[in-house]
């Protein structure tokens, strides 16, 4: 469970009260912060320590393709693949929408069966207590996000073995936001 520490509670109480007495000295201002209980969570140590793994486990096992998307990119850039589709005629832009839908359509079964197995098969407060359209509408922009990360990094790689190794590196070793 994340709480707000009391200390920003109570340095933004000071910051709100200074300023309202600046601009008007006979407002007083009064605050407060009553904490909820949250509701569905079960005292079950070993579910409160899966719940908490979630938010870090969740976001990681949708973010391994990243190293493939790339890796592709990265290939065509290594052999010249690109430049001989531009002497041929190719528009870039119709080369972009081609990889964005081809690594969507690589990134759907493994974000489909991600659902499906969270939301049947282990039936975690995340996927049971969420609405569904929820969780689909946030697992496509965490796709699209991911296909639009790989055509930013792919600039600075000029080799694709390096990919693989430096992004998945890269990935476990930054926390997620």
């Amino acid at each position: 469970m994340v709480r707000t520490p009391d200390g920003q509670i109570a340095l933004i109480d000071l910051l709100s009260r200074s300023y309202m007495s600046m601009i008007n000295p006979n407002v007083v201002l009064t605050s407060g912060s009553q904490y909820m209980p949250m509701a569905g969570i079960e005292t079950n140590f070993l579910l409160k320590l899966l719940s908490m793994t979630e938010t870090i486990l969740y976001p990681i096992s949708l973010s391994l393709l990243l190293a493939v998307f790339m890796y592709t990119l990265v290939l065509e850039k290594e052999e010249r693949l690109r430049e001989m589709m531009k002497m041929n005629g190719m528009k870039m832009s119709n080369y972009w929408f081609v990889n964005y839908i081809w690594n969507f359509f690589l990134y759907l079964p493994s974000a489909i069966f991600f659902l499906l197995f969270g939301y049947f098969v282990v039936r975690m407060p995340f996927f049971v207590g969420t609405s569904i359209f929820i969780l689909i509408f946030t697992v496509i922009g965490w796709g699209a996000s991911q296909i639009s990360l790989s055509f930013f990094f792919q600039n600075f790689f000029y080799k694709s073995q390096m990919v693989t190794g430096k992004v998945l590196i890269e990935k476990f070793s930054y926390p997620s936001p």
